[in-house]
């Protein structure tokens, strides 16, 4: 079996989610390769289009990409479509960005091998699951032998061991907790061709404790669960000595889903390493102790990223995210309190969110401004189905974005350029 991911994808580093399901499918007796072709043509590429691969929502790139590859490297691109036929089960991880891509891999494959078994997968298969009502488009029902909506291990197994006669989807079929999980060692790829050598992604928890209602993450995954943190503490060893990686970026929706588990976390990182780089996403909760924060800072945490998306409670309600904005400042204060740097993420427009709204949010950052050392993100609201919130559009909200860029770029915030606007649809 051989999965596969295809441009454009975030290129700095190795696949997480089929490194999870090659390791899986090994713990079960079967062999599975991976192809990033992602990685393969962003390293042929010109600095040009290297450049244009790292725009988000780079519309124009995402529906032409495949065919420019093809053109621009037809012997290698014929070299690799010869290698992917050779097997008998193909496996496309689908994202938001490279849908067209993997969609055009899919039909050629179909058309040069009726025989081949087509497996679609990934957080794009979970979206259009939500955005069909669950009937999926006919582009991508007539193309795949078998469609996995949601976590993909133990779909994936049981579609390998016994192919179903009649269903052909898996619907959020999860593992019923993830002590056995092996970790990724990404078997066959090499580590040292993606351009950020020594960092990695990791993961501690699957799935989240809140339920925001703007959030589409969270309609990945039904339960909360965590990985024993001894295997965390194994795949650290693993990657430090293997591979010499000395960042780690925690994927989970919140590190601190679990505070008990999290402390674990943080004293076994002490007790093994002294102290690794570290980042993740953190929510907003004011029973973390200050001990337990400066044992976050201790491992060796060097950034956290917060949701908080307004400084405005009626906003916050309107949100569902469980904290006022008192809760978020006294949060933001225990956090300066143990030395941990972090940014904060903001939504702009939301539905219903007033002019009078804005400005609160607005003068709550400014106010605050000593208290927050960055604005990692602002982006306009972004309806995505199946959410809670509703899909309606705020007429004022790229005003109202340029307004706030405009504002803390004069009160001399820190900001991640290329977070700002990311989440915008762009066109040429």
């Amino acid at each position: 079996m051989l999965l596969i991911i295809t441009p454009p994808f975030w290129p700095k580093m190795p696949p997480m989610g089929i490194g999870y399901l090659q390791a899986f499918l090994a713990k079960n007796n079967i062999d599975c390769d991976i192809l990033d072709l992602n990685n393969i043509f962003y390293n042929l590429s010109s600095p040009e289009l290297k450049k244009s691969w790292l725009v988000s929502c780079n519309t124009p790139l995402e529906e032409n990409i495949f065919d420019l590859l093809q053109k621009n490297h037809p012997e290698e691109f014929k070299k690799l479509l010869g290698q992917i036929l050779q097997y008998g089960t193909v496996g496309l991880s689908f994202f938001k960005s490279n849908i067209n891509s993997t969609l055009k891999l899919a039909r050629l494959l179909r058309s040069r091998n009726k025989n081949i078994k087509i497996i679609f997968g990934g957080p794009e298969i979970a979206r259009q699951f939500f955005k069909t009502s669950g009937r999926f488009t006919k582009g991508i029902k007539s193309l795949a032998d078998f469609i996995v909506a949601g976590e993909g291990e133990k779909s994936l197994l049981s579609y390998i061991k016994k192919p179903p006669l009649k269903n052909k989807t898996a619907l959020f079929s999860e593992l019923g907790n993830l002590d056995k999980l092996p970790f990724p060692v990404y078997k066959g790829l090499d580590m040292n061709s993606y351009p950020r050598k020594n960092s990695l992604s990791i993961l501690f928890s699957r799935g989240c404790i809140r339920k925001c209602d703007f959030c589409s993450e969270r309609l990945l995954y039904k339960k909360f669960r965590l990985r024993p943190v001894e295997s965390v503490i194994e795949e650290i060893k693993h990657h430090k000595s293997r591979n010499k990686i000395e960042y780690f970026i925690f994927h989970d929706s919140l590190i601190n889903g679990n505070l008990k588990k999290l402390e674990e976390l943080c004293d076994k990182i002490i007790e093994n390493f002294g102290s690794i780089k570290w980042e993740a996403q953190i929510a907003i909760r004011n029973d973390m102790s200050q001990v337990l924060l400066e044992k976050i800072k201790k491992s060796g945490c060097y950034n956290l990223f917060i949701g908080l998306e307004s400084g405005c409670d009626r906003t916050l309600k309107k949100m569902n995210k469980g904290f006022t904005i008192k809760d978020a400042l006294s949060f933001f204060k225990k956090l300066n309190g143990a030395g941990i740097f972090f940014g904060v993420s903001i939504i702009i427009g939301y539905p219903s969110e007033t002019e009078s709204d804005f400005m609160e949010s607005l003068n709550f950052i400014i106010k605050n401004k000593s208290t927050i050392p960055k604005i990692e993100q602002i982006n306009p609201f972004v309806y995505y189905d199946g959410i809670n919130a509703k899909k309606v559009g705020n007429k004022d909200s790229l005003k109202r974005l340029n307004i706030f860029i405009k504002t803390i770029k004069s009160h001399g915030f820190k900001y991640t350029n290329a977070f700002i606007g990311n989440l915008i649809e762009k066109t040429s």
